[in-house]
């Protein structure tokens, strides 16, 4: 069977009405994994009780697993109780046209913010243990220290792993084709099952991620740019404080 670029063109069109979809499978869980990823990242820098002794537990135990399984995890555990409800209050219906988005949603999250800590981690280790002296010299709680100096400066050096966490976010949530979610993946496919080109259809899904990609890197290098200023001011105004 020839190449045909044409296919590739009727593939293209109908993914890429699916952008939204896999962007939301990525963006949300990005947004979630900043938010309690910073969390536990912090909790375990200052060794909060309980907490820290979780997450030294749990994170590599989740990070051992692949994201594929962590999507039939999350399925199941959600599908399961929901089919025993629906038997028992006559929801069959609604269980039929679940929107298994959502389902996505919550297992990507939770890989999210497992990688995610480990990225804000780091980056709360690579700030100078002096920064938080000298915040705590011109009164500054443990808190404010943390909210005013040492993140302004941690952020920035997070801010090409995060890019690329979400660059992985972006190519891992591809999988939930796998429970029946369209997105771009399946969006290309579903041209391939009437015509049976599916290696035009691969190609075309293949260039979509690949621009989103791009996009992305591009403007993480934008974004490196104006944070590397923004913490050679905080680095300045914390100097002058040492100095008064």
């Amino acid at each position: 069977m020839i190449f045909d670029f044409q296919y590739v063109a009727a593939s293209l069109k109908v993914a890429v009405k699916y952008i939204p979809t896999t962007l939301m499978l990525s963006v949300l869980p990005l947004f979630i994994g900043i938010v309690f990823g910073t969390w536990i990242a912090i909790c375990r820098r200052f060794r909060i009780r309980i907490i820290a002794k979780l997450a030294d537990i749990l994170i590599p135990v989740t990070k051992g697993i692949p994201l594929v399984l962590h999507l039939f995890i999350m399925n199941f555990l959600i599908l399961k109780p929901l089919d025993f409800l629906s038997q028992w209050y006559g929801w069959a219906d609604a269980l039929r046209f679940m929107d298994k988005t959502y389902i996505g949603i919550v297992a990507i999250s939770i890989y999210a913010v497992v990688v995610i800590s480990e990225t804000m981690r780091s980056a709360l280790i690579s700030v100078d243990d002096g920064q938080y002296e000298a915040g705590y010299s011109v009164g500054l709680t443990r808190w404010q220290t943390l909210r005013r100096v040492v993140l302004p400066q941690a952020f920035p050096f997070a801010v090409p792993v995060l890019c690329n966490n979400f660059i992985g976010l972006i190519k891992g949530s591809s999988i939930v084709y796998l429970i029946t979610v369209v997105d771009v993946m399946n969006g290309a496919l579903t041209s391939a099952q009437i015509n049976y080109r599916f290696l035009e259809a691969y190609i075309a899904a293949a260039m979509i991620y690949w621009m989103m990609c791009l996009t992305v890197e591009r403007v993480s290098i934008i974004l490196e740019k104006h944070l590397k200023k923004y913490q050679y001011r905080v680095q300045e105004n914390n100097l002058r404080r040492e100095v008064l």
